[in-house]
């Protein structure tokens, strides 16, 4: 619980607000005509996230959304994802390994919500590759 408040967890506030606050740097989350199901809160068309700010990027609440969406099917499903608690702190990252199992690339996150070096565009890694 501390590291969801930011504590040890560098990033993690930032993240959180980002959901909240939307980033015009990185791509629309929600289709304007898909309704987003799934969470405890009532079926959301994504043409709704225009009036927090238009179109074309990530809007506000739309990332807080997908994660609300996510963590209730995670929560739904607890015992599948987590069969082991022992794991239940482990950070996000990203590695990519070529056909042979040779490491190409990694990202081990400092954050609990993080995974890839440039949230706004997590695969953005690849251009270097």
């Amino acid at each position: 619980m501390l590291m969801c408040a930011g504590i040890g967890s560098p990033g993690t506030l930032a993240e959180v607000f980002r959901g909240y606050t939307g980033d015009r740097t990185a791509p629309q989350l929600i289709a304007d005509d898909q309704v987003v199901t799934d969470t405890p809160l009532p079926a959301i068309k994504g043409s709704m996230f225009k009036l927090a700010g238009g179109s074309g990027f990530q809007r506000p609440f739309e990332l807080a959304t997908l994660r609300l969406r996510n963590m209730t099917e995670v929560l739904s499903n607890w015992n599948t994802y987590v069969p082991d608690a022992s794991y239940l702190t482990q950070r996000g990252g990203t590695f990519l390994f070529d056909e042979s199992g040779k490491l190409l690339y990694e990202h081990r996150d400092r954050n609990i919500l993080g995974f890839a070096a440039n949230m706004s565009n997590p695969l953005s890694f690849l251009q270097d590759l």
